[in-house]
């Protein structure tokens, strides 16, 4: 709160709580953002002229698919990883499960903060508590960019989906696929703008109807609130 004293202004540090929560998934959980494939593609196609040919070596065209290169590169793991991209034919199952057993695969603190503003202007939070999406985005912190997640088991799949684009053609997907999943956040919050009771709310109705992670809307990536931890700061 601000203090006026002989024409200063103070400004008082603002009161947060900090919650420590932990998830536990209802449903699988699908991770997958774009592989370092396409990434490489597209920052060459964004950064040269219009018509200037993608060289070979970078070219998803002209490249040989690699089901291992996508299915470790499209996650965000907790420690670095070693990329090949030189040969994505190093990139192996071998690799593959040696990265689930000993890095761990993350869920980036943007998708909780999109799935939790996405329930607060569905299910009447902004109703109850007069404020918008974006105060949400701006009053609640999460305290790293990444959270790691635990399983008990993980696997994959690989099919045709539906392309968007104006050919409509069918294109390969590759997901990693987790079972029975769970993840600790950290979150602080300021108490000015919301009690640390709405920010649970909102956590436990955004994991039963929301979900977080690739197909969240056809009911993956659910979960319902455990452990809680509340630090008063």
């Amino acid at each position: 709160m601000a203090k006026k004293n002989s024409g200063i202004i103070e400004l008082g540090k603002i009161k947060e709580t900090k919650l420590i929560v932990e998830l536990i998934g209802d449903s699988d959980l699908i991770l997958n953002k774009k592989a370092r494939s396409f990434e490489r593609e597209q920052v060459f196609i964004q950064t040269h002229e219009d018509g200037e040919e993608v060289p070979d070596n970078i070219s998803t065209k002209k490249r040989n698919y690699c089901l291992w290169e996508h299915l470790i590169t499209s996650i965000t793991w907790r420690d670095p990883i070693v990329f090949h991209d030189d040969d994505y034919y190093k990139y192996t199952e071998e690799e593959w499960r040696d990265y689930m057993e000993h890095n761990a695969p993350c869920i980036l603190s943007n998708a909780f903060t999109g799935a939790m503003a996405e329930a607060f202007k569905t299910f009447g939070y902004k109703e109850k508590t007069g404020k918008a999406g974006t105060d949400l985005r701006r009053a609640v912190n999460f305290c790293s960019p990444k959270f790691p997640i635990e399983f008990e088991q993980v696997g994959y799949e690989q099919k045709l989906v539906p392309n968007t684009g104006i050919d409509k053609k069918n294109v390969v997907a590759q997901y990693n696929v987790f079972h029975n999943w769970k993840c600790t956040v950290e979150i602080a919050c300021a108490d000015v703008v919301f009690p640390e009771k709405t920010i649970i709310s909102l956590l436990e109705t955004t994991g039963r109807y929301i979900g977080v992670g690739t197909q969240r809307k056809n009911g993956y990536g659910r979960w319902h609130v455990g452990n809680i931890q509340v630090i008063e700061e």
